[in-house]
Parts: structure tokens; sequence; C-alpha cells
């Protein structure tokens, strides 16, 4: 038994098998939404951190829930990847980081 968490899910015959399922059964109104599924899907395809496979993966579960036009990246987001671009530069993240953590109101 876990100290922490919960007992692993996966187990044959008390044996982990350490792979965990996507699909386990949930109660009524705790289905996942779509939408955000694919909002997710969208997110890491425009993440600079995605790696060539994670976004190659989101582009295929877009297209495979239909939402294939969704799948598409511009090239501004694409050269800003490649270059490293951040839409706020570090020095001012830091210094609003900052700011925030003086009055109290980081969340």
């Amino acid at each position: 038994m876990p100290l922490f968490g919960t007992s692993p899910r996966n187990t044959r015959s008390g044996i982990t098998t350490g792979i965990t399922t996507t699909r386990r059964r949930r109660g009524f109104g705790l289905r996942k939404d779509r939408d955000r599924v694919a909002g997710g899907y969208r997110a890491a395809l425009t993440n600079p951190n995605t790696t060539r496979e994670g976004r190659r993966h989101a582009k295929w579960e877009l297209r495979r829930m239909g939402r294939g036009n969704e799948a598409h990246v511009s090239l501004m987001t694409k050269i800003k990847r490649t270059l490293g671009i951040r839409s706020t530069p570090r020095n001012v993240r830091k210094r609003d980081n900052a700011e925030r953590r003086r009055r109290g109101r980081f969340f």
C-alpha cells in the first residue's frame, strides 16, 4: 500500500503492471469535455516546450476527433518556436511575479 496517493489501479493478482489507462469508468456527469480536450491538444501545438512527437500526436488526435482544421499552426508560431521567442520576455515575467509576491497577490 502506497504511503501517499491511491493504490495502483492496474493490478493482476497483486502484481502492478505499471500501465495506466485513460478508459476508466467515470460517474454520471464526470465525463471529459471534448472541447477542453481539444483545447489542450491545440495548446500543445503552439507550446514551444512540446516535443516534435508530442505535436505530431496532438495533430493526430485533433484529426481523429474531426477537428483537423484546428490542427493548423500559423507560420509566425513556427518561427517563434524555432527562435525560442516567448510572448512575454523573461525579465518582465520575473519583475511582475516579484511585484505580485510583495503585494501578496501571487496565484
